[in-house]
Parts: structure tokens; C-alpha cells; sequence
């Protein structure tokens, strides 16, 4: 598996050599955009707003407008900006598990050791992991890479740690910009629901759920291709009844 970040995992004063990894991947089709009349690719230019040119790679560096200035960057004074940082994963403390919004989770990671040649990198990591398990707790961290600064958690998994990085706050959308339609529900009526609810508790074995609709895409796209008329089925609602009708012939089953 190829690392995406490498650089050091401050505990305190310990620098712990590390490199991360991508713990996902993508399972979804992409689908090109063509010209319908010739099926010619369809392809983005990066023009120049000012002058309609059609640029090159080499053509195009990074700014920053301030009152109507171009301040232009190159890569390389971009990395100056922050030289200490992009190598180093600070650990802002520790807390409970509990502590952490559901709603900030983001992207995981996995966090491994780097080369023993920076010292001492699998004992700073082992005792990292073996004093977030015995105190029961998660390490905040924040670090940056390229022109971004990430915040994160971090736990034991396996046999390394896992990196899920946070959201900030004010990313977060307000849960009250939600419509929800008020509405009442009596007390016999959420006594079925929890019963319910009771019937349909099952071990959940996160292992042996796939992702399906990948799979029928491509075997439309395989019909297609083999000259087999691909049908629609047409989408039906079902019957509508009471709440009521519904959650007797729910525990009825």
C-alpha cells in the first residue's frame, strides 16, 4: 500500500516516525462525458479569463488576491510557508471517545511506522498505542498537508492506529437549517414501534455487506455492449396505509 503523508507524530517531546494510508478506496463506475453525434471525449481547458489562451501546466501558479493585488506563489514558497508543519502531526491531547460530535467524522486513515532510520520508531509507536488502550482514550492532532491544516483523531486499530480526521466546526451545517414537520405520536403507538424495532435487532457483521449497485450497473453496461435490450422497470410506490396497519403486520411476521 502506497503512504499518502510521511513526517513525525508529536507525543509531547517523542517524535514518532510515521506514514499514513488511504484506509479506502472507491467502488463506484465513472462515466465519461462524450459528444453525443461522434462519442468524441469531452475535455477541460484551463483558459486564461483575460485573454481567452489555452494554458499549459507550466503556465499556471497559485495566488492569492488581496484587495484587487495578484500575490503569486510558487510551489516552492508555499512549502516555505510552513516548513515545520507539513512534516509534523501535532497531538493536541487526549480525550474520550464519546467526547467527539458523530457528525465531525470524516475520511479515515491508517497510521503506520516509518523507516527505523529516524530512530527509534517502533518503541515510540508501541508505547503511543499501548497508553491510548490502557487509558481508554483518543488523540486529537492537526497537521497539514499541502496548503491545508486537517484536525483529527486518533485510536488503536489492529495492529497500528487509525486516523479519522474531524471536521472544524464551522463546517458543520446547523441542524435547525433541517425542515422537520412537527407532529405528534401517542404512547401505545411508539410501545409497537419499540417492539419492532426489538423484532429486527440483529448482530450486525459489517464483513458481509457489499456494495450492490456497482455490480448491476455493469451488468447493464455489459448488455448494452452485447447488443441486449436493457429494460427499465418502472418505479411504484407501495400501498398506502395507517402507521398503525403497518406496525401490526410488522410484529404479525
Amino acid at each position: 500500500m502506497r503512504s499518502i503523508w510521511s513526517g513525525f507524530l508529536s507525543f509531547g517531546s517523542i517524535l514518532i516516525p510515521i506514514r499514513s494510508y488511504a484506509a479506502s478506496s472507491n467502488l463506484h463506475i465513472s462515466f465519461h462525458q462524450v459528444h453525443k453525434t461522434d462519442c468524441g471525449r469531452v475535455r477541460y481547458k484551463k483558459v486564461c479569463e483575460k485573454d481567452g489562451e489555452e494554458l499549459k501546466p507550466d503556465d499556471i501558479i497559485k495566488a492569492y488576491i488581496v484587495g484587487g493585488e495578484c500575490l503569486k506563489f510558487t510551489d516552492e514558497e508555499l512549502d516555505d510557508l510552513k516548513p515545520f508543519a507539513t512534516k509534523i502531526m501535532e497531538i493536541l491531547g487526549f480525550c474520550k471517545m464519546e467526547e467527539i460530535p458523530i457528525e465531525a467524522l470524516n475520511k479515515p486513515y491508517y497510521i503506520g511506522t516509518d523507516s527505523p532510520q529516524k530512530g527509534g520508531a517502533g518503541k515510540s509507536f508501541l508505547l503511543l498505542k499501548e497508553s491510548l488502550i490502557q487509558s481508554d482514550k483518543v488523540a486529537i492532532v492537526k497537521w497539514v498537508s499541502r496548503t491545508n491544516e486537517y484536525l483529527g483523531m486518533i485510536q488503536p486499530h489492529g495492529k497500528g492506529l487509525l486516523l479519522k480526521q474531524l471536521l472544524y466546526h464551522e463546517q458543520v451545517r446547523p441542524m435547525d437549517e433541517v425542515e422537520i414537520l412537527e407532529s405528534e405520536v401517542n404512547n401505545e403507538l411508539v410501545d409497537k414501534g419499540v417492539k419492532a424495532v426489538e423484532k429486527m435487532t440483529f448482530k450486525f457483521d459489517w464483513t458481509k455487506y457489499t456494495e450492490t449497485y456497482t455490480q448491476e450497473v455493469k451488468e447493464l453496461v455489459e448488455k448494452k455492449f452485447l447488443g441486449e435490450e436493457v429494460e427499465v422497470s418502472e418505479f411504484k410506490l407501495p400501498e398506502t396505509r395507517s402507521i398503525e396497519v403497518e406496525l401490526e403486520k410488522m410484529l404479525e411476521e
